[in-house]
């Protein structure tokens, strides 16, 4: 008999999940459930993948073995009082800002609890995963879970302390460089490209830099000093991103962004 996986959430990073994981078929070897508020949310993503929906979670007969939390941080306690009972199941939780004390107050100290902070690249096989295990995983677990969640891009451990600056970084940031995207299509616009062969050429740029980058491991600024011949174009459009305070301006959106995971407060 399949061991079972219970998805709590559908949006949108719940789907990019589930379908990161089903994109390596490991629906073959685990039953896969979701559920959402919405019950549509489920049914839809289950309909799509071949997977199954529950429009309640009264509705599990049977423990899961795997429990996923991705919903936002408010109801994270009202979600684990629903699946208290669930003792040896492992809860891995997404919501950025819930750290492991509040998830022990909430499912009590024995409780297998997993932090984990994806991004949406997920989806694809391409998504930075950082992840951080309590005492109470065992070691034959922990390597099972690495070995699951190595189909969804890079994975690694990391001290919970460093999770709201790993959630800014990489779990904001495919919104942020989407944005920067976003500008540079327009301005193939604003010079006289069409939009789809602008957004085309962006987003290969964006490609082939980043795997430049990963293969040579280098500094960017080595990258950045290659492109840059003295007096030309690159160097130009550099010199106006500084004036504009263009570094200072990244910078601080990351330290906003990382100040916000304090904010999300959950129900008391």
């Amino acid at each position: 008999m399949k061991q079972s996986i219970l998805v709590i959430g559908c949006g949108n990073m719940g789907s990019a999940l589930v379908r990161g994981l089903c994109l390596d078929k490991w629906q073959t070897k685990y039953d896969i459930c979701l559920y959402d508020m919405v019950l549509l949310k489920a049914e839809s993503l289950a309909h799509e993948l071949g997977l199954s929906s529950i429009a309640d979670l009264k509705e599990v007969q049977s423990e899961p073995y795997l429990i996923f939390l991705v919903v936002k941080p408010n109801q994270v306690k009202s979600v684990c009082q629903r699946i208290f009972h669930f003792k040896n199941s492992i809860i891995i939780s997404l919501a950025a800002g819930v750290n492991q004390a509040q998830l022990h107050e909430y499912l009590g100290q024995s409780q297998p609890i997993v932090r984990m902070m994806p991004n949406l690249a997920v989806e694809v096989g391409e998504g930075v995963v950082a992840l951080h295990f309590n005492s109470q995983v065992c070691e034959g677990d922990r390597e099972d879970l690495l070995f699951l969640f190595s189909s969804l891009g890079w994975v690694f451990e990391a001290e919970e302390k460093d999770f709201d600056q790993i959630t800014a970084l990489s779990g904001s940031g495919p919104g942020f460089i989407a944005v920067f995207l976003e500008a540079m299509m327009d301005a193939g616009v604003s010079i006289g490209l069409p939009w789809e062969k602008s957004l085309k050429l962006v987003i290969q740029t964006m490609l082939g830099t980043a795997s430049w980058l990963k293969k040579k491991n280098c500094h960017p600024g080595l990258l950045k000093n290659m492109v840059c011949s003295p007096g030309g174009t690159t160097i130009a459009g550099i010199k106006r991103f500084e004036l504009a305070g263009f570094r200072g301006i990244v910078m601080d959106g990351i330290e906003t962004a990382r100040k916000q995971t304090k904010n999300n407060k959950t129900e008391e």
